[in-house]
């Protein structure tokens, strides 16, 4: 029923249009016609009876059909509310991830495939089945949130070569394939925490030291928010370099991307329209999702990021950055 529902509400309104556009579409230019009641007819000096001639201007009005772009398999966005997959709709987007190992619940069966599972900390851990026999309509799974920073993934290097090794376990017999644990921009040291965004650097050293070999990854994934778009630009740059360095010549996923939620929306659209043309043109991107579908309440750390918020969540409407985002 919401295949139909969506076929429908797509459907009609371009038949509606399309017949009022044929309905009024007649020739602008002036056309002469005959005014044929007897009274009207006149001789000339020769006794030869005439019609006079008369001219009506006929205008035409031609209504615009609107078309979307077709669907981009790069651009989803990080679901952090409900209706996800209404969302995907209204944002002409082609997957997205909750965060979790299951989708979201609105969304129906032959919706599966536009979603990702994740396994976000240690504790998710005890979902990996589930996330598993999620991953199997999509194809991929995507590692730790965050790792770097205690309120969110929260784990070692160490710690995640450990558990990456039980994900490669379950998911790669099965033909699933698999995105890296993503830190956030931070440098190392940064704010007292060691790691930063080299935290899978330092993760593949440890699982290279306890199993002898590189850790599996598909895709490799990161996070960044940055008002100006050549900072991003800049910062997937120097991790692409280090990608290379080591071995990992695989496209990247943009899991967390923004610009600075804590600015004007005005601002937030520039970052957006400087660098989504760029992660489109740049063949090493695989994905990238924006931050997020509905921002409804303060993040963990506290910050109201709402004004990077793609949809109202009180109408259902797309907010202003959501018509530019819907355009790619």
């Amino acid at each position: 029923m919401r295949k139909f529902s969506r076929l429908a509400a797509i459907t009609i309104p371009f038949l509606i249009t399309l017949l009022l556009g044929v309905a009024m579409a007649q020739i602008i230019h002036p056309q002469p016609r005959f005014e044929t009641p007897l009274e009207h007819l006149t001789a000339d000096s020769d006794g030869v009876e005439t019609l006079p001639l008369s001219t009506t201007a006929v205008y035409s009005i031609y209504l615009p059909i609107m078309v979307d772009p077709p669907l981009n398999p790069k651009k989803g966005f990080g679901a952090k509310a409900k209706p996800a997959c209404d969302d995907l709709e209204r944002l002409n987007a082609s997957w997205y991830f909750n965060w979790r190992a299951w989708p979201d619940s609105t969304c129906g069966l032959d919706e599966l495939e536009k979603f990702v599972p994740r396994i976000y900390n240690t504790d998710s851990m005890a979902f990996l089945s589930e996330a598993i026999d999620n991953a199997q309509a999509s194809g991929w799974l995507i590692g730790f949130s965050e790792p770097n920073l205690p309120w969110q993934g929260n784990m070692t290097p160490k710690q995640g070569a450990t558990l990456w090794r039980q994900i490669e376990n379950a998911a790669l017999p099965k033909g699933i394939k698999l995105v890296s644990p993503s830190p956030n921009q931070w440098e190392p040291g940064q704010n007292g925490y060691p790691y930063g965004h080299q935290w899978t650097w330092y993760m593949v050293s440890e699982y290279q030291a306890l199993y002898g070999t590189k850790p599996h990854f598909d895709a490799l994934g990161w996070n960044i928010y940055k008002s100006k778009a050549s900072d991003i630009k800049a910062y997937l740059n120097a991790r692409r370099g280090e990608a290379l360095d080591r071995g990992y010549n695989v496209p990247f996923w943009l899991l967390e991307y923004g610009g600075d939620c804590g600015s004007s929306v005005d601002q937030i659209q520039s970052t957006m329209e400087n660098t989504n043309p760029w992660l489109d043109s740049t063949p090493w991107i695989g994905r990238y999702a924006w931050f997020a579908n509905r921002i409804t309440t303060l993040d963990s750390d506290g910050v109201d990021n709402s004004k990077c918020s793609l949809v109202n969540s009180a109408t259902g409407d797309l907010t202003k950055l959501g018509f530019t985002y819907r355009g790619y």
